[in-house]
């Protein structure tokens, strides 16, 4: 063997190492972001879960997003900070769509809370006062989805249930 042509068995080589160099990281990208979305997902799940318990342990935030009479100033804060918990969740899951961590069907699904959030006027007039913590693009994209939607009537129809 000469050594031309070791030289290009060597190159060879060289190209086959680079090559499974190449595939290798690129499986593990692929499994980073795989494990990046699983882990978004769990986040979110954990914003959900914490939302749904605060209305277990303060069953009054129904009351006080649907009653007729003004509620008191620690009850609307009970529930202006019991909104901005919510919608920075959303506003977080809405980034992760932005970013393309999350799939327009996931994002979807969960901005669907946002017209339970928003679902009264009591909830949508302290939106008005909190959208300014929120990223901008993000508060204009609430602002448009409620709009033109009718509060929800969710509570009414709890309160009917014998």
């Amino acid at each position: 063997m000469t050594l031309e042509q070791a030289a290009l068995i060597a190159q060879i080589i060289g190209v086959v190492v680079v090559a499974a160099t190449l595939i290798y990281l690129a499986l593990q990208v692929h499994l980073g972001a795989q494990q990046m979305r699983s882990e978004s997902r769990q986040a979110q799940l954990t914003y959900d879960q914490t939302g749904v318990y605060k209305f277990v342990d303060f069953p009054e935030l129904g009351r006080i997003f649907s009653q007729t009479e003004t509620p008191g100033f620690e009850e609307k804060t009970r529930l202006y900070f019991w909104i901005i918990g919510q919608m920075r969740a959303r506003e977080y899951e809405w980034l992760q769509y932005q970013n393309g961590a999350i799939t327009q069907e996931s994002w979807e699904t969960y901005r669907g809370v946002i017209y339970f959030v928003l679902g009264t006027p009591r909830g949508r007039a302290l939106w008005q006062l909190c959208r300014g913590y929120f990223n901008a693009g993000f508060a204009d994209m609430v602002d448009g989805m409620v709009r033109d939607v009718p509060p929800i009537e969710l509570w009414d129809q709890l309160a009917e249930i014998d």
